[in-house]
């Protein structure tokens, strides 16, 4: 790890001093004509050899589905009607 951070400094202290030691640069007289010629060319020369447009089918309908049918569902069973018991019921026995 050691190793790897020392060589990174190095590296971007040479850089850094590379850099300082150009002259500034100076756009006067026709630098700035010849930069702008060359950037027309580059754009009528980058349009000519772009791909040319393709034409593509729309996409398809979108799918439709239908509802499902109709399903047959039965009542549920009737409801007992009926005297209904809560207790014991009574039976009629004789007793003495």
């Amino acid at each position: 790890m050691y190793a790897v951070l020392r060589i990174t400094v190095t590296t971007a202290a040479i850089g850094v001093a590379v850099l300082s030691f150009n002259a500034p640069a100076n756009a006067g007289g026709s630098d700035v004509g010849a930069g702008l010629l060359g950037f027309g060319i580059g754009a009528v020369v980058g349009s000519a050899i772009a791909p040319q447009t393709v034409y593509v089918a729309p996409p398809p309908p979108p799918v439709y589905y239908a509802p499902p049918p109709a399903v047959y569902v039965a009542p549920p069973p009737a409801v007992y009607v009926g005297p209904a018991y809560y207790r014991r019921p009574h039976y009629h026995t004789h007793r003495h």
